[in-house]
């Protein structure tokens, strides 16, 4: 509002106290006003500080925790790389494992040709020997009854 159109006539002193305390009154309402917002907005820095540190906390806990079961992982890899056999000392213990098996079996299959020789000599030798006293009987009974 412009003070110098709405006047009549030139202000008194007693007019211009109580316009100022009346300026004051409202320059401290103003200043109350913004004390209170600055507060307020205070309170809400803090606040929002405050869930950010907590909320940081919460991150840093679970990024611990995923690193440690990433690690977990890491050690359990690491274990089986040292543990496990590897694939060249597998295939040349196969090989060596194998070449005996051959070497077994290539004397299994002698000592079954040895063992069914010596089956067929001893029964080629029991027909022998039962033909043979069937004479000797034969004979025997021949000339026993004459």
């Amino acid at each position: 509002m412009d003070l110098e159109k709405s006047r009549t006539h030139e202000p008194t002193t007693r007019e211009l106290v109580a316009e100022f305390d009346g300026f004051c009154k409202l320059m401290n309402e103003r200043d109350r006003r913004y004390a209170d917002k600055f507060e307020a907005a205070d309170e809400k820095n803090t606040q929002a500080l405050t869930s950010s540190k907590e909320a940081v906390s919460k991150a840093e806990t679970a990024t611990e925790k995923r690193f440690d079961a990433v690690n977990e992982f890491r050690k359990t890899l690491s274990d089986q790389a040292t543990n496990f056999v590897s694939r060249a000392e597998f295939s040349a213990k196969l090989d060596a494992m194998t070449d005996k098996l051959e070497g077994l079996r290539l004397l299994f299959s002698e000592r079954k040709g040895h063992t069914l020789g010596t089956t067929a000599t001893l029964g080629a030798m029991a027909v022998a020997c039962g033909l043979i006293s069937g004479l000797v009987f034969g004979i025997l009974n021949l000339i026993l009854k004459r």
